[in-house]
């Protein structure tokens, strides 16, 4: 069989560099009473995944409603934290239309996380037949309302999954999607409790979706967690995980969510 992993980019976030970059100041990935030098700009990526079993998303990048109106108007402080850039033509819709497909086709939509960055663009693809994120997502959606943009899937049937005790990854718990071991929804929190990375194999030969476990291939070279985390000592579990894979000579690559090294492409397994 044939697996192909397209990698779009749905537009850019402007934030702190203390955000993809761990640094001892907490207050760093605001980015407040800190200068324009420390602001960088980079890529908010969504990837489809089609499956002889079925077409599957994870993410959904921005919503192209932020490139028609203000939004600080939606998003308030938060637009200041993480700053959405995004034109008419760089939503999910667009990309799936280049490949002649549109929101009904998709099976399922898979979150890593429920940040907004990642589900704003729920409304583009909204007749998907699927949503899911983990379990453990879906509770701290309901606990940290400054965080969760939950309006963001007001509109669709969000439905949790529970990882199952497979032994991969850095806690050993996964989600096998298709029950073929081909695309597993890896457990690797510490960005958030119920992050996920996805690990995609045909054969011997495999290759990541990181999400923010890492934000940049610096990330992966240098070992560095995101600057913003729910737990320190998972992150770098996580994290070492990662690196321990763009060590292994039969994965073909490392593809964290917003890495500008990284290129809209389409790889086939």
């Amino acid at each position: 069989m044939m697996i192909k992993v397209h990698i779009f980019h749905t537009g850019s976030v402007i934030v702190d560099e203390a955000i993809p970059y761990h640094q001892n100041n907490p207050a760093a990935v605001t980015g407040l009473f800190r200068g324009s030098s420390h602001r960088i700009i980079l890529p908010v990526s969504c990837y489809l995944i089609e499956h002889p079993a079925g077409k599957i998303l994870i993410d959904t990048g921005w919503n192209t409603i932020y490139a028609r109106t203000e939004p600080k108007r939606f998003l308030g402080l938060l637009n200041r934290i993480s700053t959405p850039v995004i034109n008419e033509d760089e939503g999910i819709d667009t990309k799936l239309k280049a490949l002649n497909l549109t929101s009904y086709d998709i099976d399922a939509v898979f979150f890593s996380h429920l940040d907004f960055d990642h589900t704003s663009g729920i409304p583009l693809v909204q007749n998907a037949k699927h949503f899911y994120a983990s379990e453990e997502e879906l509770m701290d959606s309901s606990h940290f309302s400054f965080r969760y943009q939950k309006e963001t899937w007001k509109d669709i049937h969000l439905s949790s999954f529970q990882y199952s005790h497979t032994g991969e990854g850095p806690f050993g718990r996964s989600l096998d999607v298709f029950s073929d071991g081909s695309v597993q929804l890896v457990s690797t929190p510490g960005h958030t409790h119920g992050h996920c990375s996805a690990r995609i194999s045909n054969g011997d030969k495999y290759l990541i979706l990181a999400g923010d476990s890492v934000y940049t291939q610096v990330s992966i070279e240098k070992h560095i967690i995101p600057g913003f985390t729910v737990n320190n000592e998972n992150a770098q579990r996580s994290m070492e995980w990662i690196c321990s894979c763009a060590e292994d000579p039969a994965c073909i690559g490392i593809f964290p969510n917003h890495d500008p090294a990284v290129t809209e492409q389409t790889i086939e397994l």
